[in-house]
């Protein structure tokens, strides 16, 4: 890294790659995305980006780490703010919504065949699989959440699956029925770490 750099200038930089790549996918997909363009979008040559990444397949990951770590910080941010407490329905309803339905989840950017290409491109202990992030869910599961007795992360494990597969697999669902289902799923997480919600009275 030229030492012109300051490390402020790094984690400026840092970031706004970060950035760009998110605004990047969402608008050229994953097979489309270029280096050059990132380097570009933040004033560096392509050399420089080398220098923060390794490969196109590392920034990806960076991406996702990223998110991944943002989605911790808010989800403790909530804890701190109710005094360390475990969080609620609510709150994981809300978290689990922010993950999974904003722009930037990359199962709703990449295709089936993109993810194939991505997971490829990794060294094997680098892993998109998002059941491979046992330790996200078990961590809300047995630590965050208010969850009740005998909630089985595994299960919660193979809804959060269940979703990233339609996601990936979108073209062969219902397009106006995607969002309900993305719900259904988030709900059905939901009912599994802290019990069905009692039907409305009639």
């Amino acid at each position: 890294m030229p030492a012109i750099f300051t490390q402020e200038n790094k984690d400026e930089l840092y970031r706004g790659m970060i950035d760009a790549g998110w605004d990047l996918l969402a608008r050229e997909g994953v097979r489309s995305l270029r280096v050059e363009c990132v380097a570009q979008a933040v004033g560096i040559a392509k050399g420089t980006f080398y220098s923060f990444f390794p490969s196109k397949g590392a920034f990806v990951y960076a991406l996702l780490m990223e998110n991944r770590q943002r989605a911790v910080d808010r989800l403790e941010r909530v804890r701190q703010e109710r005094g360390g407490a475990r969080v609620g329905r609510a709150e994981v309803r809300a978290w689990l919504v922010e993950m999974w339905c904003t722009d930037r989840n990359i199962f709703r950017i990449a295709t089936a065949d993109d993810y194939t290409c991505l997971v490829k491109s990794l060294p094997p202990e680098r892993c998109f699989d998002p059941a491979a992030d046992d330790r996200l869910m078990r961590w809300l599961v047995e630590e965050a959440a208010a969850a009740r007795p005998g909630a089985d992360v595994r299960v919660v494990l193979n809804l959060q699956m269940a979703l990233a597969f339609a996601l990936l697999n979108r073209r062969f669902l219902y397009a106006e029925a995607l969002e309900k289902t993305v719900a259904a799923l988030i709900e059905a997480m939901l009912d599994e770490i802290f019990g069905k919600e009692p039907a409305p009275a009639e």
